[in-house]
């Protein structure tokens, strides 16, 4: 049967796009960290390439010389080829999760704070001259890797680290008002290798802050065009599946069979009840009539699959089937029994309101049909005819609610007399077994 579109609180609105947008923000998190990590394997690449190739052409122009090893630079090729590694293993292992964002970005305020210091350290600079260094030069670079990361608190965070850092050891090598000229040896400050080094990181900076920019385009244009498709499904689906059904490879979408409880509630007589009422009363009256289930279902953690006219067809179990789907579907009839006792007890007495529901648990065939533009919500299968029938023969019974002994006992609702009526055992029409069925006796609060 097709779904309608049901008249759910501005709340549970709220709660399924908050739900929706923390787990499209998730998966941008872990894809983030993927792309970063991979970021910085190129980054290590690239810089031994700019080593590698300003060497070879400094020892061609200069002649076989001694050329002082860049310890730096060599420290943050490792440092960096070490933390991709590890973050793309845990991202492969499915062990990842976006807080160990702030270790990892941690540990790349280490590194480049600690080839600072070795730089430092291993030239006898002063802490007026710590820029010199190429390795002072990849703070910009970190800070490119952690905007990929869409967490503000990580980006402000390694700023100030890689200021309070930088700080740290400037003052620790000594700083001054003023410093004495250079000495002839700081000119190795400019060679090539050191300068290709600030070369390269300025144009990985820049790579970085492209790549930032066109992947938050790309994470705008997927949330406008979800933003869409979830608009267009809630014209005609429960807003209970939405979720399910924007995923990709989504199991709603192919279709499913698995066990569900399947609720078919009518209201008896409406033909009479609504006969003299004008049309506006009669629009307001269902309004009403379908409000206090919708209210009764959602607190039970039901589907309303369909809405007919005076009746509905409630599900549990859908999207994903839970152990207690026949007991949570037991306690919603009750409750919508109590429901429409509650309502008679403010209206008329000459006019009092019945329902007549069936309830039966089985396998179903749930699942999304239809075009685009027309897509359709539908249980199918014996389970729902079951319930159907159980409906119509609790109106044939004069009976509020009559239950299957079989959802009965998925339910382990305890039989007792006062209770439950045992009918017997019947064949109904369409279904090729018997059903052992009971009727409920609802006692009215209050009465002995």
């Amino acid at each position: 049967m097709a779904a309608s579109l049901l008249p759910t609180s501005h709340a549970d609105g709220l709660e399924v796009n908050d739900r929706i947008a923390s787990q499209l923000l998730y998966e941008v998190e872990i894809q983030s960290e993927w792309m970063i990590a991979w970021l910085r394997l190129t980054v290590a690449l690239l810089l031994a390439s700019f080593l590698v190739a300003s060497y070879v052409a400094l020892g061609i122009g200069a002649g076989i010389r001694a050329l002082r090893p860049p310890v730096p630079s060599l420290f943050m090729i490792g440092g960096f080829s070490l933390t991709s590694l590890a973050a793309l293993t845990l991202i492969r292992i499915q062990r990842y999760r976006p807080t160990m964002g702030w270790a990892f970005a941690s540990l790349d305020v280490a590194i480049t704070i600690a080839a600072i210091a070795e730089g430092v350290l291993r030239n006898r600079l002063s802490g007026n001259n710590i820029f010199l260094l190429a390795s002072a030069w990849a703070a910009p670079l970190v800070l490119a890797f952690n905007a990929l990361r869409y967490r503000p608190a990580i980006v402000a965070g390694t700023a100030v680290s890689l200021i309070l850092g930088s700080l740290a050891v400037a003052l620790w090598a000594g700083v001054s008002l003023s410093t004495p000229p250079l000495s002839p040896d700081y000119a190795r400050f400019a060679d090539l290798p050191a300068n290709a080094v600030r070369a390269s990181i300025l144009i990985l900076v820049g790579l970085c802050l492209t790549l930032v920019v066109q992947r938050e385009r790309r994470l705008l244009v997927r949330a406008l065009t979800e933003q869409r498709e979830r608009s267009i499904l809630t014209r005609f689906l429960p807003t209970e599946v939405v979720p399910e059904l924007t995923r990709p490879e989504s199991r709603l979408r192919r279709g499913i069979s698995q066990q569900c409880a399947i609720l078919f509630v009518d209201l008896r007589n409406s033909t009479h009840l609504t006969e003299h009422m004008l049309p506006e009363q009669v629009a307001d009256f269902l309004t009403r009539f379908r409000r206090r289930i919708t209210r009764v279902v959602l607190e039970h953690g039901g589907l309303i699959e369909k809405f007919a006219g005076d009746g509905a067809l409630i599900v549990f179990g859908v999207p994903e089937p839970q152990p207690d789907d026949a007991c949570r579907a037991l306690a919603c009839a009750k409750s919508l029994v109590s429901a429409i006792a509650e309502w008679n007890r403010s209206r008329p007495p000459a006019a009092p309101l019945t329902v007549a529901m069936g309830l039966h648990t089985g396998e179903c065939f749930c699942g999304v049909v239809g075009e685009e533009a027309r897509l359709e919500f539908t249980v199918l299968g014996d389970a729902v005819n079951v319930a159907a029938r159980l409906e119509s023969f609790a109106k044939h019974r004069n009976e509020m609610l009559i239950a299957s002994k079989r959802v009965l006992a998925d339910a382990h609702e305890p039989l007792d007399r006062h209770t439950w009526q045992h009918l017997g055992i019947e064949w109904l029409r369409g279904h090729e077994a018997s059903i052992d069925v009971y009727a409920y006796r609802y006692e009215e609060p209050g009465r002995d």
